[in-house]
């Protein structure tokens, strides 16, 4: 599948890509050598370019629309009693991978009835997310994936 059909794991990456330079004007990234990257060096010297196109990156599109490709449920007493440590915990796992891949974000963070729940615009980036909680704390970890769409489900639970 080729000449901008979408890519049949991810509905917003396009097979095409973008044309360079592309600036996301919401959270800044780069469209550059056929992938998107943070770089205030290449972010600074663009700003004085007449040739650059604006388009959301897909990271931003998702969130905007609101698409979440992950979704981490944590239960149990556990979570509760040590939310912040946990909270901190998946914040320092989305900015580690956010180094390789600046298109895996935490869409959002909620609390649910006796649940918290965690979005993200990736698959892996929640499969890590369950990974790293059952490494740190333990409990029971369940992935369900989805066979119409590229999305996983993951509950992580401890009491």
């Amino acid at each position: 599948m080729r000449g901008g059909q979408k890519h049949w794991d991810d509905p917003y990456a396009l097979i095409r890509g973008y044309k360079e330079p592309t600036v996301c004007p919401k959270c800044g990234l780069v469209f550059h050598e056929k992938k998107w990257v943070k770089n205030q060096e290449l972010s600074s010297e663009l700003k004085f370019r007449k040739d650059i196109h604006y388009e959301l990156c897909p990271a931003c599109k998702k969130i905007g629309e609101h698409y979440p490709m992950g979704v981490v449920r944590l239960s149990g007493v556990f979570w509760k009693a040590h939310r912040t440590l946990i909270e901190n915990l998946i914040r320092s796992e989305e900015a580690r991978g956010l180094e390789k891949n600046p298109l895996e974000r935490i869409m959002n963070i909620k609390e649910e009835v006796d649940e918290l729940v965690i979005e993200t615009t990736s698959e892996s980036l929640a499969s890590r997310i369950g990974k790293v909680l059952r490494r740190a704390y333990k409990g029971s970890l369940k992935y369900e994936f989805s066979k119409g769409k590229k999305l996983v489900r993951i509950k992580w639970s401890r009491d």
